[in-house]
């Protein structure tokens, strides 16, 4: 029974050894066969095969170790494809990927966010069709609001920046051309009235006017006004009438106005309050707190330090107020490029010459002598007498040593920088303490000493290109050690040079500073009294050492700005912000459309009419011929192009008075296209002339600045090219548009001239 049971355990055994071997084969294949589909692309059978491997032999580490760094390799890799083709537009590409990835890896965070992304991205293409659509519509209010949803999800949206440029230049050529409101009621009406009751006046114009007018029940009955207009608008003509009884209005709807008091209690009954975020990339957020509590008086507002953001609550218009404060000052700081090079060069002279006689000698006695009739009886051979030398020196050394540093180190505008090259010196010191009984305590401590180069800078970046420079340079050297055998303590003697100065550099413009300069003269001789202090014959008696070093210390900086401060727009560092009482973020002023009388004598006489605006029809003026002081704007380039191609745009300027020199600020898509290059035309170099050009190159936000002037003093005009710029095309786009936003001509005098800028330059983008 006992072998039976014996035999069959053996049997099991060769069967569950023979059915292991089967499986490590089987798992091995497998692996194999993953390794090779991975290598050939095909990743999702490769990783399957590798999954299929861990599962035959989970025993096995490295089939699982391969699994899992072939799937994080391959998800990473895809992850990249996918962002790349979200950032070139092509969502269903993008979305196929990610779609990808989960079935890889159902539970990647990253690619479900990426889905998310996509979705929002898709939603955002279409509100910015609306905006684009209403934009060609010329309705701005209505394209601000189809876009402020976009810019409150993604305030860094390339296209979203782009349209909201072009809604405020819009609007800032509407308020240069003419002061007006942004009123809904824009049918024009007129009204004559004299000492009228103000219901009654509002009754008439609700009857003419289609206009609905509610009453606050706290309006006072027995108001009376006089005004007489003509020809303007209906929201005009309600803000004027409001404004000679202390009254406001609340606009319900495109017909239905609400009128009430204009105190403190209805102002907080009836004026509507937002709350807005501002998430800060580069101011303060404490800063921009105490500017805007201080200027716009708000006093809802929180500072979320985590976030570096700042939340408010108060009207519409302060929150605009309040984007403008926070678009004017969360710029930037600049940065600059600091290439230093330190030459320390030293050159050393030493030369000894002549022959040196020994200084002493001594004769000595035996031991035994200790009395002198003992010495009067020693033989001179008795006597020993020490060695006697003499020694020849021909000795003549001259060494040159250039020791080089040449760092490079970028640095924040008004940040302090250091360079520290060298080494760092122990220096030992040891306190005792004495103790009654027993040995004194012996308490050491060491501290460390920057030996060698030391170099602080602080950059102060101005809007002109120029950095002025704090330098401190400081370079030392150790001169010999200071021991004390005694307590045990290490000092050193330090030799040490240093500068300190404020420099005021162009950018790209080297400095030198040079003169740190020590020079040392050293003669020693050793002379055999009386025959080496002779005429000629002492230089046969004595040696001559002369030692001189001398050591200089040659400084070469050089700056290179890195993102230049941006030059403001006149919008953003002036606009109107209404009274004390009361926040505008525009001025209060009517359409120039007819005459206004105000009276308050005589009875009441109701007039009230309205008509339908006439309509002219204005033909643009010829621009051949540009009137005197009108620098006139054009493009000239291709309207199509395919993702690939190289783009050249040239803007050309057409001018009949002198022009000295000029600031410009150009916009592109760059999402669609990838600014090259910009290079200067020949319109300031008419003549064979010289002129200075600078360019700044924004890729991110889309923008490019120029500054370009001519060096003559009698300037330059006529018509020439101005600035070429170089685009790549890098995705497909119906019509993307290249908008000069900003020109400043002045003419050679320091006088500013007038410009009439193009419109935008469409190019389809087409595969």
């Amino acid at each position: 029974m006992n072998k039976t049971k014996a035999g069959l355990c053996g049997h099991i055994a060769r069967w569950a050894l023979l059915a292991a071997l089967l499986t490590g084969c089987a798992g091995q294949q497998l692996h194999r066969d993953g390794l090779s589909l991975m290598a050939e692309g095909r990743v999702e059978e490769g990783l399957a095969k590798l999954s299929q491997a861990t599962q035959a032999a989970p025993g096995n580490p490295a089939y699982r170790a391969d699994l899992l760094r072939s799937r994080e390799t391959t998800v990473n890799r895809m992850l990249a494809a996918a962002g790349s083709e979200r950032a070139a537009g092509h969502t269903d590409a993008a979305q196929a990927i990610y779609a990808r990835i989960l079935g890889i890896d159902p539970d990647n965070s990253r690619a479900r966010l990426g889905l998310e992304a996509l979705e929002m991205d898709r939603r955002h293409d279409a509100a910015l069709a609306e905006v684009e659509n209403r934009l060609k519509k010329d309705d701005l209010e209505a394209a601000r609001s189809a876009l402020k949803p976009v810019l409150l999800e993604n305030p860094k949206h390339g296209r979203a920046l782009l349209l909201q440029r072009q809604i405020e230049e819009r609007e800032a050529k509407q308020r240069l051309a003419e002061p007006t409101l942004r009123a809904k009621f824009t049918k024009p009406v007129a009204l004559q009235f004299r000492d009228a009751n103000l219901k009654m006046v509002f009754e008439a114009l609700s009857r003419t006017s289609g206009i609905n007018v509610l009453l606050d029940r706290d309006v006072r009955p027995d108001l009376k006004t006089s005004i007489f207009v003509k020809d303007v608008s209906v929201e005009d003509t309600i803000d004027l009438i409001l404004l000679q009884n202390q009254l406001e209005k609340k606009i319900l709807s495109d017909n239905t106005v609400f009128i009430y008091p204009s105190t403190p209690a209805k102002l907080k009954d009836y004026q509507d309050l937002k709350v807005r975020s501002f998430h800060l990339t580069n101011a303060d957020p404490k800063q921009m707190l105490t500017m805007i509590k201080t200027l716009l008086k708000t006093k809802d507002i929180f500072i979320h330090e985590k976030t570096n953001s700042i939340v408010m609550r108060d009207t519409p218009e302060a929150i605009r107020l309040a984007e403008k404060m926070v678009a004017d000052q969360d710029v930037a700081e600049p940065e600059v490029m600091l290439e230093v090079e330190v030459l320390e060069i030293t050159r050393s002279r030493a030369s000894e010459l002549g022959i040196k006689f020994p200084q002493s000698f001594s004769l000595t006695t035996p031991g035994s002598v200790e009395t002198l009739s003992q010495l009067r009886g020693l033989s001179s051979g008795a006597l020993l007498v020490t060695p006697l030398s003499a020694t020849l020196n021909l000795k003549l050394e001259d060494t040159d040593t250039n020791v080089l540093a040449s760092p490079r180190i970028r640095v924040r505008n008004r940040e302090k920088a250091k360079i520290m090259i060298g080494s760092r010196v122990p220096v030992i010191t040891n306190a005792v303490t004495p103790v009654s009984t027993g040995t004194p305590v012996i308490t050491g401590s060491v501290q460390y000493l920057d030996v060698g180069l030391k170099l602080e800078v602080e950059p102060d970046i101005h809007l002109d290109n120029e950095v002025v420079i704090k330098v401190g340079l400081d370079v030392s050297s150790i001169i010999r050690e200071v021991p004390n055998v005694e307590s045990g303590t290490l000092a050193y003697e330090v030799g040490t040079r240093n500068a300190s100065t404020v420099l005021r550099l162009k950018d790209g413009e080297t400095q030198i500073l040079a003169g740190l300069i020590s020079d040392e003269d050293r003669k020693t001789a050793s002379k055999v009294p009386g025959l080496g202090q002779m005429p000629l014959l002492g230089r046969l008696f004595s040696s001559h050492k002369d030692d001189s070093t001398k050591t200089e210390i040659v400084l070469s900086i050089t700056p290179r700005i890195v993102g230049s401060a941006r030059l403001h727009d006149a919008g953003e560092v002036e606009y109107w912000s209404g009274t004390e009482a009361s926040l505008r973020s525009s001025l209060f002023s009517i359409k120039p459309l007819g005459s206004i009388a105000v009276s308050t004598t005589a009875a009441a006489t109701p007039i009230a009419r309205t008509r339908p605006p006439a309509r002219r029809d204005v033909q643009p003026a010829p621009q051949s011929a540009p009137a005197t002081g009108m620098v006139v704007l054009t493009w000239q380039g291709p309207s199509q192009a395919k993702p690939g191609e190289t783009i050249r745009l040239t803007l050309n300027a057409q001018s009949a008075q002198a022009l000295g020199r000029a600031g410009l600020m150009m916009s592109f898509d760059p999402s669609v296209f990838k600014a090259v290059d910009v290079t200067e035309g020949g319109f300031f170099r008419q003549n064979d002339m010289q002129s200075t050009f600078s360019k700044t190159i924004d890729q991110a936000s889309g923008q490019i600045l120029v500054e370009v002037s001519g060096t003559g003093a009698e300037g330059n005009s006529g018509t020439a090219s101005v600035v070429t710029l170089v685009f790549e095309a890098i995705a497909g786009h119906p019509q993307s548009q290249i908008v000069v936003g900003r020109m400043a001509p002045i003419g050679p005098g320091g006088e500013e001239l007038a410009v009439t800028l193009p419109e935008p330059h469409v190019i389809t983008v087409a595969p």
